[in-house]
């Protein structure tokens, strides 16, 4: 059908082209919106202002019998502007008339996935330079990874708010995956306390892995059906009490970091922390060139991402 419909003619070609794009991504897994909380954008620059942490009520008789209101302190400024990123194919009117069909379909497809790999791989710098304050991106460039209180997103030494001197809080340590190292990290989150020295209501329920650690991770979280709800490696056949609770996330682009890097994370927390804005989502389209005879095809897109809080996740970076 393809065959017999295709001719030098853009209107014939751009829906052509925009099918076998939509086709090339089809079963392709989206990693962003299991770790992103992803929004439109209607601005070209995005800002949110931290606030600190929630307070805790009191009781009516120490406060003058009315309604106590609580000051919230305002901590730092995260702005998000949106890059503009594009790619494109060019294809040769002749491959259009002598019908070749997998050529045509070989550069459509490597463009859809061009667009898969870029907004992946973006996605994944976090884990990738999660540890570092300057990271390199998806092209190999050097660029800010810290995050607004001027840490790494996870550090030995996050400061509560802006001023404080204290020791600081850590979500960094270089445990290796074990259920151990997981039950150690679950207790150490739990203690974080927010600016207001109250504790935070951290509770990890997902496990994030690059590939390396995939075997580990579920055998730590179980995995319904298959086994017999055993801690993984024990001789005394303890029960394995996160079988059932916990989410494992393994992402393939996360491999061109630390392979053995692994994440305890709050998913709740984790959402209201890691912003993807849309300002103008990947779009696809084509045209023709009289004096050349070569039809182009693009795709271009713009959006931001990043990360405004730290008390969501634990790191570990073995060495």
């Amino acid at each position: 059908m393809v065959q017999s419909a295709l001719s030098w003619d853009k209107n014939v070609l751009e829906p052509v082209f925009r099918e076998l794009y939509t086709q090339a991504q089809e079963g392709m897994k989206d990693y962003i919106g299991m770790m992103y909380d992803i929004q439109p954008s209607t601005k070209a620059v995005e800002s949110i202002e931290m606030i600190g942490g929630e307070g805790l009520m009191e009781e009516w008789s120490h406060s003058n019998n009315q309604v106590y209101y609580s000051d919230v302190n305002e901590l730092w400024q995260k702005y998000f502007t949106p890059g503009k990123f594009s790619d494109g194919r060019q294809i040769d009117r002749d491959f259009i008339d002598d019908l070749k069909l997998t050529a045509i379909k070989d550069r459509i497809t490597s463009l859809a996935q061009s667009e898969y790999y870029t907004r992946q791989a973006q996605a994944a710098e976090w884990f990738v330079n999660g540890d570092k304050t300057t990271g390199v991106d998806f092209r190999g460039r050097s660029y800010d990874s810290s995050l607004p209180d001027k840490k790494a997103l996870f550090a030995t030494d996050h400061p509560l708010a802006p001023g404080d001197t204290g020791p600081g809080q850590s979500n960094k340590g270089t445990d290796e995956l074990t259920i151990d190292a997981f039950d150690d990290t679950v207790v150490a989150m739990q203690a974080w306390t927010n600016d207001r020295g109250n504790l935070l209501p951290v509770m990890p329920d997902t496990l994030i892995v690059a590939p390396y650690n995939r075997r580990a991770a579920l055998q730590i979280a179980g995995i319904s059906g298959k086994g017999e709800g055993y801690e993984p490696g024990s001789a005394d056949h303890n029960i394995n009490i996160y079988e059932g609770d916990i989410k494992v996330i393994v992402n393939p682009f996360f491999t061109k970091g630390n392979r053995k890097a692994w994440i305890a994370a709050d998913s709740r927390r984790m959402k209201r922390a890691m912003k993807w804005f849309e300002r103008r989502r990947p779009e696809n389209g084509s045209m023709t060139d009289f004096d050349t005879e070569i039809a182009k095809y693009k795709v271009v897109g713009r959006w931001s991402k990043g990360c405004i809080d730290w008390t969501w996740g634990f790191g570990h970076f073995p060495v």
